[in-house]
């Protein structure tokens, strides 16, 4: 295949993924600390970001952290080089206090954990068993792990337990992994369940909490602190680029497991670590959650609202579920980009989801709630979905 040759086939495609409404177009948004982000030069209010506590404009802020950014930009190296600093040391003891975990381990980003986390646990004599809608990032981690791979859905748990219990002796380990938050529908999995499913086969159940971290539970650690199991998990990974406000992933787990990730994980220690000032950033952030829960119970209340107002309108939210994520059906790929373009222009940033992203005749509106949102800008542009919708494409 000639060159040419090569660029006509991708242009085909890229022509093939605009005819299904799926092509994505490059987007410069300037997002601000208001609840707002300014797109083509008007100002609209974001319902696209998952800055769920408004943290990240409000850390960067602090003079501590401008000095750190000030006196070094890049770590340099690797965290087992000497890229790993008195900064990465404090937010790792500062994250494993706020998970009330053991100990912590920082990656670059929270796609590197979950990849990081399989890739060195999951060995060629075991299975993962992988939710049909957990993240691309989770995908890619089990499906390149050693391991063989499966698909369950969340739906049809007794199938799982059932498919577990045919093969548990063929393999050394079996591993569960699940998103704590379903990032495209909002609702977190019957945790309880696959707890007793894992206990019952002698599985290791693994959980990203990547869109949980901050927001849910008792102590804002996530779905399994909402579910009030996260002495059941072997390993709870999570993000710091949602309600943290900032960038880079971690996973909480025993000291012995830590310790094993730290020497094993390549997506860890094959990478620079983290920019100090930004683990100075995410110290304050993790200090936020430990000392306002009142943000999270407000994001609760909006949340709340939310759904209520969707269905009074009688929009089809996929579920009420209790994550900051509510997502409007649309299922044809088309018109949701149409809908989201005419919100656009009614003052409402709500991104169109579709496939790939989710499965095919799904797609919708996601509107992220943040703490900066009011129950006003939310009833405003649910009314407005609504009277997009009645009207005839």
């Amino acid at each position: 295949m000639t060159s040419s040759e090569f660029h006509d086939r991708l242009e085909a495609n890229l022509q093939k993924l605009e005819s299904r409404g799926q092509r994505r177009f490059a987007k410069t948004v300037h997002s601000q600390a208001d609840g707002f982000c300014v797109i083509n030069g008007r100002r609209l209010v974001n319902f696209g970001g998952n800055d769920y506590l408004n943290l990240a404009h409000e850390v960067g802020q602090q003079e501590n952290v401008k000095a750190v950014f000030a006196s070094q930009m890049g770590a340099t190296a690797s965290a087992l080089v000497c890229g790993r600093s008195g900064w990465h040391h404090e937010l790792e003891e500062a994250i494993a206090r706020m998970e009330g975990a053991e100990a912590a381990l920082l990656f670059p980003t929270g796609y590197a954990a979950n990849l990081g986390v399989l890739g060195c646990l999951v060995e060629s004599g075991d299975a993962v068993f992988s939710d049909r809608d957990n993240h691309a990032s989770l995908i890619d981690a089990a499906k390149a792990s050693s391991g063989k791979f499966y698909v369950y859905r969340r739906d049809r748990l007794a199938a799982l337990s059932d498919a577990i219990a045919r093969r548990r002796g063929d393999f050394d380990q079996v591993f569960i992994v699940t998103d704590g938050v379903f990032s495209m529908d909002g609702c977190i999995p019957d945790l309880h369940a696959l707890c007793e499913i894992a206990q019952q086969h002698n599985c290791q159940l693994v959980v990203d909490e990547a869109h949980g971290t901050g927001v849910l539970g008792d102590h804002g650690r996530g779905a399994c602190d909402f579910c009030n199991v996260e002495d059941r998990v072997l390993v709870r990974i999570g993000t710091m680029s949602k309600a943290l406000g900032g960038i880079g992933g971690f996973a909480v787990a025993d000291q012995q497991t830590i310790e094993w990730l730290r020497n094993s994980a390549r997506t860890q220690f094959f990478s620079t670590a983290l920019p100090p000032g930004i683990c100075a950033a995410m110290l304050e952030s993790v200090r936020v959650v430990e000392s306002q829960p009142d943000r999270r119970h407000r994001l609760a209340q909006l949340t709340a609202f939310a759904h209520r107002r969707a269905e009074e309108l009688k929009l089809k939210a996929v579920i009420a579920g209790v994550a900051p994520i509510v997502p409007i059906l649309v299922n044809d790929d088309s018109q949701s980009v149409i809908v989201s373009q005419r919100m656009e222009a009614a003052g409402f940033f709500v991104p169109a989801i579709r496939p790939p992203t989710v499965p095919a005749g799904t797609a919708r509106l996601r509107f992220s709630l943040t703490v900066k949102h009011s129950e006003e800008q939310i009833d405003a542009s649910f009314c407005e979905v609504a009277r997009i919708l009645d009207a005839k494409f």
